[in-house]
C-alpha cells in the first residue's frame, strides 16, 4: 500500500479461490476524477498473474498485462465514472507439475484510490 502518497483502500477490492486454467472475473465501478492503483497477488506457486481490463458490454480488451511482461500492478485514472470487467488467470510458470494439477490457490486484487 502506498500510504505516503495518500492512497486509500477502495471498498471494491476483491479476492477469490483460483486454480490453473481457470479465469476469475471481477466487475468493478471506477468513479470519475480519481486515480486508482490495482495490485494483484496470488499464492506463491501460481505466479505470474495475468489480467485484462475489458469493456463489460463488448468485452473489448482495453489493457492486457501480457504486453508488459505480466506486471503485478497498474495505475489508471478516469475522468468519468465507468464499469470495467477485470479478467484474471494465473500461469504458474514456476510451479512443479504436481502442484499445477492438485493445489488451488487464491487471487487478490487490492484497489487503492486518490482524487485527481
Amino acid at each position: 500500500m502506498d500510504k505516503e502518497r495518500g492512497w486509500k483502500v477502495y471498498s471494491q477490492s476483491k479476492s477469490s479461490a483460483i486454480s490453473l486454467k481457470e479465469a476469475v472475473d471481477f466487475n468493478v465501478v471506477f468513479y470519475g476524477q480519481k486515480n486508482y492503483v490495482l495490485s494483484f497477488c496470488t499464492s506463491q506457486h501460481m505466479y505470474p498473474v495475468h489480467y485484462k481490463l475489458l469493456d463489460p458490454q463488448t468485452r473489448e480488451v482495453l489493457y492486457d498485462n501480457a504486453g508488459d511482461r505480466y506486471v503485478g500492478s497498474l495505475e489508471v485514472g478516469f475522468d468519468v465514472t465507468r464499469s470495467l470487467l477485470i479478467e484474471i488467470d494465473v500461469l504458474a510458470e514456476t510451479a512443479p507439475s504436481e502442484k499445477k494439477k492438485s493445489e488451488p490457490g487464491c487471487i487478490g486484487l487490492l484497489i487503492q484510490y486518490d482524487n485527481y
